[in-house]
């Protein structure tokens, strides 16, 4: 009798061990584990283009922009008062590197793409969206300021640019350190080309409050194409 209960027993641990990795298997597939490991966050695109009937959209990488695929394009909205900008908010992954364009439909059905190279932009909770143009090539501008921070302080970038922020801190640009290069700070963004751009520095604590930087709003044009770098140290 002895050896019928020790194997009953064992038998016992071997069910409970296993209904224990079912459980762990159980919790580490339900939505909620999946959606803690992958953060969204909305991320809007803004274009200004011109249009004769024909519908807006924009398409990339990205499977929620339809992965190229015209049929699966998210679609971009306007008004009256607006036109010709348009616009519309896409979930992104946070920290990925999207591809995209824009393209019209025509009440056909056929497709019209940008004729410039693919658009770049790196998904960050609270950046702002680019404001395109169509059939424009954006200009990359990397924003380079060299500044003291306290502990838990980080250094944003806004301007009068919807790129930028529009001058509203919780959407200004997040611009990065390492223990290498502190304290200099940088961040890339694309710009229109051929635009007059105002811009500041701001620190924000965190408490959520913030500091501008002193002096004069800054002031650059961007170029035609290609790169702008600007070098600046907080005031």
């Amino acid at each position: 009798m002895l050896s019928i209960r020790n194997g009953a027993s064992a038998a016992w641990r071997s069910a409970l061990m296993l209904a224990v990795l079912l459980a762990g298997v159980l919790v580490a597939t339900t939505p909620g584990a999946r959606a803690a490991a992958t953060q969204d966050t909305a991320v809007t695109f803004r274009v200004q283009a011109p249009t004769e009937g024909e519908t807006l959209l924009v398409s990339g990488s990205a499977p929620q922009l339809g992965a190229w695929d015209p049929a699966k394009a998210v679609p971009l909205g306007t008004t009256a008062s607006a036109y010709p900008h348009w616009s519309a908010g896409v979930q992104l992954p946070v920290g990925a590197i999207v591809q995209y364009k824009y393209l019209k439909r025509s009440p056909t059905g056929a497709v019209t793409w940008e004729s410039v190279p693919n658009r770049t932009l790196t998904v960050s909770p609270g950046a702002p969206g680019n404001d395109d143009r169509w059939n424009v090539s954006p200009v990359t501008a990397t924003f380079q300021a060299t500044a003291t921070t306290h502990w838990g302080q980080n250094l944003y970038v806004s301007g009068n640019l919807p790129d930028l922020g529009s001058w509203d801190p919780a959407k200004a640009l997040p611009l990065t350190t390492a223990s290498a290069t502190y304290p200099l700070w940088s961040g890339t963004h694309q710009l229109p080309p051929n635009t007059t751009v105002q811009y500041k520095y701001l620190k924000k604590n965190p408490d959520g409050s913030v500091i501008w930087e002193n002096g004069d709003n800054r002031t650059v044009v961007t170029p035609a194409a290609g790169a702008l770098t600007l070098n600046d140290t907080w005031r």
